[in-house]
């Protein structure tokens, strides 16, 4: 999913093996940031480098799109398990048919 707001950008990167996500974040320069359960972290060339509570407070765009991605990432998956647990259902005129329409 990508989003636009005033402050950032988002863009959904990919999934690992344990299920952390990584979204690169920003407008003129992206950042890699990656969430490992409730903890953000940054990539960077030294490695992961996790985001103080500082840096959080000046920019809560960070965590509110990782909420968003995992909502909109719920709400993707719920409706293709709807979608492939849909059962087909008969016309009315079928039913009146065969008689399982008791009231027309």
């Amino acid at each position: 999913m990508t989003t636009s707001t005033q402050n950032s950008f988002s863009k959904r990167l990919d999934d690992d093996a344990q299920g952390n996500t990584r979204l690169s974040l920003g407008t003129k320069y992206p950042v890699v940031y990656v969430a490992k359960g409730k903890d953000i972290f940054k990539e960077t060339a030294n490695g992961l480098v996790k985001v103080t509570l500082e840096e959080q407070v000046a920019k809560p765009w960070i965590r509110e799109n990782f909420e968003r991605e995992r909502a909109f990432q719920q709400r993707k998956t719920m409706a293709i398990r709807l979608q492939k647990s849909h059962t087909r259902t008969y016309p009315k005129s079928f039913k009146r048919a065969k008689g399982s329409l008791f009231w027309a």
